[in-house]
């Protein structure tokens, strides 16, 4: 890959470093990053990194909290574009989710992997990781207050939903999932399946 030439501005290099960091890791995993080659890709000294992250570690942390930035502002988005009324968000944030995953397979690694464990250290790391899932637990309190979906413990609901489609984006990128299966629909169906269990019996049907 070719050097960057940019002359970068303050605060520009370290969004660069992560932006490249991020696409070493979606072509070669997070194994294939070193601060060296980092620096050489983004066309500045070996030393120049450093400046910004300790250490790989540090950068790592680093680039799987911008995924979980990447993540949220994704689903925001697809939230905003959603009907207010029904369940309807739900199902579309579930789907988006597991979208994102299936094309961010080894940021998405990252940001769940090894990394993960040191959230409660990591402040930035926590924080992303937090404003994702506060996101969904809003979601589903705005359902429960117009009473499509249980009055049962938003945050426990909110569990149930992320471990679905998490466990479905996982078991497609680890391969578990025969490749010639119709993720979307497979996706649609987990969704709306969550849903149905969590409406309330007289909204069912």
């Amino acid at each position: 890959m070719a050097k960057h030439t940019k002359a970068y501005h303050h605060g520009d290099l370290r969004a660069a470093l992560l932006a490249e960091a991020a696409t070493m890791i979606t072509e070669g995993g997070a194994a294939s990053v070193t601060m060296r080659a980092l620096g050489e890709r983004v066309g500045v000294s070996r030393t120049a990194p450093y400046r910004h992250f300790t250490d790989k570690s540090a950068l790592l942390l680093a680039v799987a909290a911008a995924g979980f930035d990447r993540l949220n502002d994704r689903l925001q988005a697809v939230d905003a574009a959603a009907p207010r009324s029904g369940v309807e968000r739900i199902r579309r944030l579930g789907e988006e989710y597991v979208r994102f995953a299936l094309e961010n397979p080894a940021h998405y690694r990252l940001m769940y992997g090894a990394e993960a464990i040191a959230r409660a250290e990591q402040p930035e790391l926590r924080e992303s990781a937090n404003r994702l899932f506060e996101q969904l637990v809003e979601v589903i309190r705005a359902q429960q207050r117009s009473g499509r979906i249980k009055r049962q413990d938003p945050q426990t609901q909110a569990y149930v939903a992320w471990s679905a489609v998490h466990g479905l984006a996982m078991l497609v990128i680890e391969g578990q999932i025969k490749t010639t299966v119709d993720v979307e629909a497979l996706a649609r169906q987990a969704t709306a399946t969550l849903l149905d269990g969590m409406r309330p019996r007289k909204a069912r049907g």
